[in-house]
């Protein structure tokens, strides 16, 4: 084939897609909503098989509606999961929210579930506005022995307790490794207070083997906190807090600490599930006691800080921002201090091209746990303790960039 021949084809293969393009554009003036489905909680493959008469696409900007869901903690231990249906182009301003309890002990197939009812509702809240539900006879099931006003009495007054023991052990003719790990978690949350226990230990054993000679990397740390935290109003709140930790690889026998912090969220917590603006200012007093001297010479100080932290987190259908800007020192000396900023960000720029990012970088000027006198070879390659730096930084970047059919309703699982 000729050059000018393979050149008509290509022209020719061009304009069958684009005309092909040009009849999915067609298609999105059709009477049926679209839909575009952001629910990370929610399997994709049974919605669509559950609702094989809608139209979902992969593209937001041609759906009319907008489903984005997003995720909290309840005291209980389970979670709140809420789902905005966000209407656009015909169906703009025509929004829905719904909420979904997930009990602790629910499986992921049960609230896989209970989204799935909640998506059927808010659905056929669009399809009531197009000519669909003359075609559709809905079936209302009788729910026996059920109430909506049933007093519930709670024996245990919303405390939760949560205890884990996990262990693992890796074994090859090199080395081989132990580690076990043991936590507890004990809270109440209501509208007012917020009090929050938390225990960890870890225990990492590591042995190397060369030539007969073996290396070990035996590290144990310990760490015990309480949060005491008042909700003042929709803005502002306050709190309480003390730990105890004691950490091996941080050249600490044992350390407590007691703060007092408050903080102003310029959002009302109400909204809290789609953005979060937050201000906090923490002061508290801290006691060290050290494995080995220090660079400073001390075995044991009474340290006095403070802290200033800013959270942002925005939840929107174009994307996601989490950042974090936090600065602390010590009033014995100004110098002593360590300035943190992570942030993670993921964006759709068009229809086509989506960006993701993370950036963590730390100016590390706070060092006061450092052991004094130079780190052994062994010390350094397997990690044991916790090496002198001033920063700290970690980057990533990637970008996903999709075409082809805006309609992805077909649920195919072979293979």
């Amino acid at each position: 084939m000729g050059l000018l021949n393979r050149t008509y084809l290509i022209i020719f293969c061009l304009i069958c897609f684009i005309s092909s393009s040009n009849a999915q554009e067609s298609d999105s003036t059709a009477t049926n909503p679209k839909f575009f489905l952001e629910c990370w909680e929610c399997d994709f493959n049974l919605v669509r098989q559950e609702l094989n008469f809608v139209s979902f696409v992969r593209d937001p900007n041609l759906a009319d509606v907008h489903i984005l869901s997003s995720t909290q903690r309840t005291g209980s231990g389970g979670r709140k999961i809420f789902l905005n249906f966000i209407g656009q182009n015909r169906f703009e301003d025509v929004d829905y929210d719904y909420e979904y309890l997930a009990d602790q002990s629910e499986t992921r197939s049960e609230t896989r579930q209970g989204l799935l009812k909640i998506i059927k509702t808010a659905v056929l809240q669009y399809y009531s506005q197009t000519d669909f539900l003359d075609r559709v006879e809905i079936d209302l099931s009788e729910i026996e022995g059920k109430s909506a006003t049933q007093i519930v009495d709670d024996p245990w007054n919303l405390w939760v307790i949560s205890l884990e023991v996990g262990s693992n052990i890796q074994k090859e003719e090199s080395q081989d490794e132990f580690s076990l790990n043991t936590e507890i978690r004990i809270q109440k949350v209501t509208d007012s207070w917020k009090t929050r226990i938390e225990g960890d230990y870890r225990m990492d054993n590591e042995n190397y083997y060369d030539d007969g000679e073996k290396f070990e990397n035996n590290q144990t740390n310990s760490d015990i906190t309480a949060n005491f935290i008042k909700s003042l109003n929709q803005h502002w709140s306050g709190g309480v807090f003390g730990e105890y930790r004691s950490s091996s690889y941080l050249n600490t026998k044992n350390s407590y600490s007691f703060e007092t912090g408050i903080e102003y969220n310029i959002f009302p917590w109400s909204v809290s599930n789609r953005k979060i603006f937050v201000f906090r200012y923490v002061a508290g007093a801290s006691h060290f006691r050290y494995e080995e001297i220090t660079i400073y010479d001390k075995t044991k100080e009474n340290l006095f800080y403070e802290a200033l932290v800013m959270d942002l987190e925005i939840i929107q259908p174009w994307g996601r921002i989490e950042s974090r800007i936090e600065g602390k020192h010590y009033f014995h000396d100004f110098s002593k201090k360590r300035l943190s900023i992570d942030s993670e960000v993921s964006l759709r720029i068009t229809r086509q091209l989506s960006v993701y990012s993370e950036v963590r970088y730390d100016v590390i000027h706070d060092q006061l746990y450092l052991p004094k006198g130079n780190a052994s070879v062994e010390d350094v390659l397997l990690r044991r303790i916790k090496m002198a730096t001033e920063y700290e930084f970690r980057f990533e970047l990637g970008f996903q960039f999709t075409f082809g059919s805006i309609y992805n309703n077909v649920v195919n699982e072979r293979f």
